[in-house]
């Protein structure tokens, strides 16, 4: 009797020790084979941050490498300054790529090198955004840089007069481009601003196609990301986002950056809603002529911006042609 109760304890203790070994395994397993898969966290390069005057980051999808050729065959060579004056890169969500995706784009960064990719962010004109931001973050995090142009794939940059004018407007805290403080908040359509309360309208804001921000600017934006609320108008956005700061605005009627042109001058230091062909001819005029413009015209009328009253009175357009 007493062999029999040490065999069935031995068994006991055996078999105890099997059934918690392949608990174990089977546990573990999944995590592991989730952990192979799963991409590795993105790192910091070593090293100093690469340097520059003017960063200036053009918003593209990952599909429009097309219009990425076109932008770095235009106004990206309307500079001769090196990259310690001026940098150009293209921010873009690879969240949810697929692998001949990320290949195409690997093949590009090979060649070109100035693609800014952006894990887990989703393309999509939803997240215009939370693009923006995270444009700011990854500005902030890897380039050290005194200013940060924002501007959209289809908007023309003359870049040699933007720098030049950019040194005559300096300023710790600039944020400059084309102001509008008197916009009401779009209520219908794909923009419609559902979550905008703060007032019965906007609050200034420089129009998104193209606007320049100061790195001190760009590193709260960088730092507080995660604090802000996502509006649908990424332009909206960081005008409601520096509301409390001590910003220095400057609005230009050089910026021709509205959500449509306001027709052609010479004048213009960025003028939006361009095709690939408008690009490619206003590039030829620059270098040919020195001139922006085939032929001045205007279709619509600019502004001044207004500071003596209220901002819903900032901005009443004139048809004069002293105003670009």
């Amino acid at each position: 009797d007493q062999l029999l109760l040490v065999a069935i304890a031995i068994c006991f203790c055996y078999g105890w020790v099997i059934f918690w070994t392949c608990s174990c395994d089977e546990s573990t397993k999944p995590a592991a084979t989730a952990a192979a898969l799963k991409a590795p966290a993105p790192t910091k390069a070593a090293g100093p941050k690469p340097s520059t005057f003017l960063l200036a980051t053009v918003l593209t999808s990952p599909g429009d490498s097309t219009l990425r050729t076109v932008i770095r065959d235009t106004w990206m060579r309307l500079s001769a300054k090196g990259k310690d004056t001026v940098t150009v890169i293209f921010p873009m969500g690879t969240g949810g790529l697929g692998p001949e995706e990320l290949e195409r784009l690997a093949k590009e960064q090979t060649e070109h090198g100035d693609l800014a990719l952006i894990d887990n962010l989703y393309e999509h004109y939803s997240n215009l955004t939370r693009k923006t931001l995270a444009t700011m973050v990854y500005a902030y995090e890897h380039h050290d840089f005194r200013f940060l142009l924002k501007v959209d794939s289809d908007s023309f940059v003359r870049l040699g007069a933007l720098l030049k004018s950019l040194r005559d407007v300096a300023h710790p805290l600039l944020y400059w481009g084309f102001l509008d403080g008197r916009a009401k908040p779009i209520r219908k359509g794909k923009w419609k601003e559902s979550e905008w309360i703060l007032c019965d309208r906007y609050l200034p804001y420089q129009l998104g196609g193209g606007y320049v921000l100061s790195y001190d600017l760009v590193e709260y934006l960088g730092r507080s990301a995660r604090l802000f609320k996502i509006y649908k108008n990424e332009d909206v956005a960081v005008g409601a986002w520096l509301a409390g700061i001590d910003v220095k605005y400057v609005h230009d009627p050089r910026f021709d950056t509205e959500f449509r042109s306001r027709g052609c001058s010479n004048q213009y230091l960025i003028t939006h809603k361009k095709t690939p062909a408008e690009m490619l001819q206003l590039y030829n005029n620059v270098v040919s002529t020195q001139r922006l413009c085939e032929k001045e015209f205007q279709v619509r009328g600019s502004y001044v911006y207004d500071w003596s009253g209220a901002p819903s009175e900032c901005c009443h357009r004139a048809n004069s042609s002293n105003i670009p």
